[in-house]
Parts: C-alpha cells; sequence; structure tokens
C-alpha cells in the first residue's frame, strides 16, 4: 500500500447486456455525500488533493466545532478502515432525502451490522476502550446514523442548494448525452476513470478488483461532488449495481466565476439579462440561477420570461422542474456568429 494510505489502483468491470440499456437511471444521495465528507476527515492522508479536501479545508472551522462538540470518533474510526467499509453505511437505495435514507441505515439487520463492525475493528492495530465499547453497543447502528446527520448539518447542509445545482446539471447533462450517443457519450468525458469498451464498464477504483454481470438489472448513476479524483462502485446482489463518479462544474462550489459576455451585449438586452444568457452554457432552473446571481426567484423569473420572448432561450418541463438552456440564436448572440439556418424562432 502507498505511503498516503491508498490502494493501489484497482477496476472493477461491470458486464453489460442488451437488457440493462432500458435500465438506466440517476440518483442524488445526500447520504453518500455525508459519508464521503467523513471518510475524508477519517482518512486525511488518502484524501490529499481531493475535492472533499478541499472542502474540509474550507470549512475549517464548521469541522473544528463539530469535532469540539461532539464525540464522532466512533464514526471516523469505521470510515478509517478502508474505501469500502462498513457497507451498510453506503449499500442502500439513493433515495435523495437523507432522512429516509438514513432511516434505511438505522433498518439494517443487527447480525449485519455487527459482523460489518467486527471486521472493521479487526483491521484496526488499535481502537480506544470508549469507542471500541461504543462500536460494540446494542445501539451503534443508530449512533453512527446520529454521527452521519451531525456531519452533514455541519458541513453539507449549508450549501446543500448549491451542492444539489450541480449534481442535477450534471444528471440533464448526462441524460442528453445519454440520448444523443449512448453510453459512450454518456461516459466520453470521464475517461480515463471510467472506460467503456462494450460490453464492459471499467471504473477505477481504490476498493479491489471485482467483476460484476449486470444481468438486466440495470444500473444505478449517481454523480458526487465529494469523490473526485475517484469513482467507486457500490455491489449488492439485493439491487442494481451503483456507479459513482465525478461530478461535472464542481469548480462553480468552490469558486464564485462571472459568466463572460461582451459589453455590447450588456447594452442592447442589459447587464443582468447577458449575465444569464451568458450562464445558460449549461441548462438550469429558475431556483438554482436566483441563488447564482443572489437575487429571488420572481426577479430572475422576469429576466427569463425577456429572454425567452426575444427567443434566445427555451425551456423544457423535467417532472416538476422547468430548465432553461439557450437558443441557436442566443449561441449566435452570445458569441457573435450567425445562427444556422432554421435557427431562428
Amino acid at each position: 500500500m502507498p505511503r498516503d494510505g491508498r490502494r493501489v489502483s484497482a477496476v472493477i468491470t461491470l458486464v453489460l447486456t442488451l437488457g440493462d440499456a432500458l435500465r438506466y437511471r440517476f440518483a442524488i444521495s445526500p447520504l453518500g455525500e455525508a459519508v464521503s465528507l467523513a471518510r475524508a476527515m477519517a482518512r486525511p492522508r488518502a484524501a490529499t488533493h481531493s475535492t472533499p479536501a478541499a472542502w474540509l479545508l474550507r470549512h475549517d472551522l464548521a469541522r473544528r466545532r463539530l469535532e469540539q462538540a461532539h464525540d464522532i470518533r466512533p464514526l471516523l474510526t469505521l470510515l478509517a478502515a478502508g474505501p469500502d467499509k462498513p457497507k451498510f453505511l453506503t449499500n442502500h437505495p439513493a433515495l435523495g432525502n437523507l432522512e429516509n435514507e438514513l432511516d434505511e441505515v438505522r433498518k439494517t439487520p443487527p447480525e449485519r451490522a455487527r459482523t460489518e463492525i467486527e471486521e472493521t475493528l479487526a483491521a484496526r492495530a488499535r481502537i480506544e476502550p470508549a469507542v471500541e465499547r461504543e462500536l460494540r453497543s446494542r445501539d451503534a447502528v443508530s449512533r453512527l446514523a446520529d454521527l452521519l446527520t451531525l456531519v452533514w448539518e455541519s458541513l453539507a447542509a449549508p450549501s446543500w442548494e448549491l451542492i444539489r445545482d450541480v449534481l442535477e446539471r450534471d444528471i440533464l447533462h448526462r441524460s442528453r448525452s445519454l440520448a444523443a450517443g449512448g453510453l459512450a457519450g454518456l461516459f466520453g468525458d470521464l475517461a480515463p476513470l471510467i472506460t467503456l469498451a462494450e460490453p464492459e464498464l471499467r471504473v477505477r477504483s481504490v476498493s479491489r478488483d471485482a467483476i460484476r454481470a449486470l444481468d438486466g438489472k440495470g444500473l444505478l448513476l449517481r454523480p458526487s461532488v465529494f469523490i473526485w479524483p475517484e469513482a467507486g462502485v457500490l455491489l449488492d446482489e439485493r439491487r442494481p449495481a451503483e456507479l459513482v463518479y465525478p461530478a461535472r462544474g464542481v469548480a462553480s462550489i468552490f469558486f464564485a466565476q462571472r459568466p463572460r459576455f461582451d459589453a455590447a451585449l450588456a447594452a442592447l438586452i442589459g447587464s443582468t439579462r447577458a449575465q444569464v444568457l451568458a450562464v445558460l452554457d449549461e441548462p438550469m432552473h429558475t431556483s438554482g440561477l436566483a441563488r447564482l446571481f443572489k437575487r429571488s426567484p420572481g426577479n430572475i423569473a422576469d429576466h427569463l420570461k425577456a429572454l425567452r420572448d426575444s427567443g434566445l432561450i427555451d425551456r423544457v418541463r423535467i417532472g416538476r422542474t422547468v430548465i432553461y438552456s439557450r437558443t441557436q440564436l442566443g449561441d449566435a448572440l452570445l458569441v457573435g456568429t450567425p445562427p444556422a439556418s432554421g435557427g431562428v424562432k
């Protein structure tokens, strides 16, 4: 094992079938993001030069307050054992809601939790007696769920709307890529971390080598803000495999990037509308734009309506959410090139 605590890179191979093509779906997991942050706290040397490490550094005061106010050693002790232990904290359906996901953790059969905790403790050279007693107690699972809640509330919840915006934009982008270019389009920009060599999908991981035939069960695709520069696969025979990959656009939660546009465009349609038009390189919804520009949703909605009435942007409803994106005319106005034939509506 390298000195920094990481394992030598392994490859997890997922064998795809035609039946799986109809069963790809995306999901967001607040619990998965909380576990990734807690794991980075537990294994700081292994997490160097990663997005969770950068996030923890940026929120160092919140982390220190958390550790001073609460004894989170039991959680960190378990997560320090390795990148894939213990599984009962992560191998649950991604439900998009922290409380629902933690309820699934709390429902872990006691025997399974006890076995995985014992395996984890056996891999540690030394454990503080007080921590060991707590991990071997009857309410260990409930206690660990409570500690994950504290990590979430201190380090992720205050910025969750921004984080969720990044994850939702990634899902929208990759859904379009999947529709337009199949799996090759979906995973093209994730190489060499994730590569497609049909019928195999190969994922570089710090876990261990493994091969899993999907057998028509499909694949759950979960973007994560706090997994880069790694990827992961959660394997559980009771449900479809789950591929966790780095979301696009993570830099936006660290840096306020000002959209670029020509001053003449601002003079033509107004500065705010020019900014909105410029930032729609990636489709977004009204609330996400409001958070980005620190304006009310109503104010942003007025600008979106004006841009849409001018034919510069279009909208599409996905479930309960309305997503806005630039039209060809909007692209042409922004970059100063004429739209393709038929691009003006």
